[in-house]
């Protein structure tokens, strides 16, 4: 079943096209995720903050997508596309960050639950020195990485890996791929469109699977289902079965 592939695409050129102007921009393979974990819950205050990332005042936009198309992740890769900790120390930086995962087996009968499954993942990745202070609805996410852990080499590679061991550990996902982008709050705004889009189809998704609303005439959701042939395939399922039972 295929929800992002069109977003995944057009998520990809936007990027592809930042790269090509920004400096500097990195790119790792990601090796075996090593940096020590932290308590849940880790805090860490602005007193002790070497870098801030995502503040509201410099803007944020943080989203993951998935796909069965091999072609749109490569997998176990990290870009960076702006500054990164290390030169970055005593800065509060703009932030994006953009998952993509290769998944296996997805259906109408069981996207609903591994999307939420993939959606609480980030919140499992504790890393010493790290502190994701807030997540909203909105595809905002505010962080900050501590003096302590930025002297001892924490990099936005460093919470690639991590993430990438987060969501290989799910056996529906077959491929992690990482983008963050800090070079400029224009740059990470431009990332919004598609995390909004993204936000509409799982909202969808959503209803159609926990409320079981099938009723396109009062569904505010009803124009991006005519858009997205995984979500018609998901209605028409859903409607089959809500007619046999």
């Amino acid at each position: 079943m295929e929800l992002f592939g069109e977003i995944m695409a057009q998520t990809r050129n936007r990027l592809d096209e930042l790269a090509a102007r920004v400096h500097p921009v990195a790119s790792y393979r990601a090796g075996p995720h090593s940096w020590p974990g932290g308590v849940r819950g880790n805090i860490v205050l602005q007193a002790d903050t070497a870098v801030e990332l995502g503040n509201p005042r410099d803007e944020s936009a943080s989203f993951v997508l998935w796909t069965e198309n091999p072609a749109l992740v490569e997998s176990g890769r990290i870009t960076v596309v702006g500054p990164d900790i290390p030169e970055s120390r005593g800065r509060s930086l703009p932030f994006g960050k953009a998952v993509f995962l290769l998944v296996e087996g997805f259906d109408a009968h069981n996207c609903y639950e591994h999307h939420r499954e993939i959606e609480l993942a980030r919140y499992d990745v504790s890393l010493k020195g790290y502190m994701m202070r807030g997540v909203s609805q909105y595809l905002r996410e505010w962080s900050r990485v501590s003096r302590e852990a930025a002297g001892n080499g924490f990099t936005l590679r460093t919470l690639g890996e991590a993430l990438v061991e987060r969501y290989m550990s799910l056996d529906y996902v077959a491929g992690v791929e990482c983008v963050f982008v800090t070079s400029s709050t224009a740059d990470v705004r431009s990332l919004q469109p598609p995390g909004e889009k993204a936000a509409r189809l799982i909202g969808a998704m959503n209803r159609m699977a926990s409320e079981l609303s099938l009723d396109c005439g009062s569904c505010g959701f009803s124009d991006v289902c005519a858009e997205v042939d995984g979500l018609r395939a998901m209605r028409s399922t859903l409607h089959g079965e809500a007619e046999n039972a």
